[in-house]
């Protein structure tokens, strides 16, 4: 079932004919209707490019393409502006990286409908959700 328009936008008072919104809305409204699937959405903000920016963007394409997240590299190298993330450990991983070892860029979260702190609270609390382990000897 998808979410209804007032759902979407909760903080919005609703005119006859048209309602107002603004990115933050908009892109709030978006992680809230891929809540479901835990997909976070990050908004990069890319500065004009100096030779510091410069070279703190690659160190940071470096480290996704460590961490295995190759697409993702290549998405920031080419300064695409939102990322929709389907992997709550991944998300977590890409906006870390960026948010405190990047010079280069700056980041926004929105996850499950919200933005900020919360965001990255409930996004950290995915992402570090203990996976059972099959035990190392079966009982006999």
């Amino acid at each position: 079932m998808s979410p209804t328009l007032a759902k979407l936008f909760q903080n919005k008072t609703f005119g006859d004919v048209a309602t107002p919104v603004d990115h933050q809305d908009i892109v709030t409204a978006l992680s809230l209707a891929l809540a479901d699937e835990k997909i976070a959405v990050l908004h990069m903000l890319y500065p004009r490019v100096d030779a510091r920016n410069h070279k703190s963007l690659d160190s940071l394409v470096d480290a996704l393409h460590r961490h295995g997240l190759h697409e993702v590299g290549e998405m920031i190298a080419k300064e695409t502006r939102y990322l929709l993330l389907k992997n709550p450990v991944h998300a977590w991983r890409v906006f870390h990286e960026i948010s405190n070892d990047s010079l280069a860029i700056g980041v926004h979260l929105y996850y499950q409908g919200l933005s900020g702190v919360a965001a990255e609270q409930a996004l950290n609390r995915d992402a570090h959700v203990a996976v059972p382990r099959p035990a190392l000897h079966a009982a006999r």
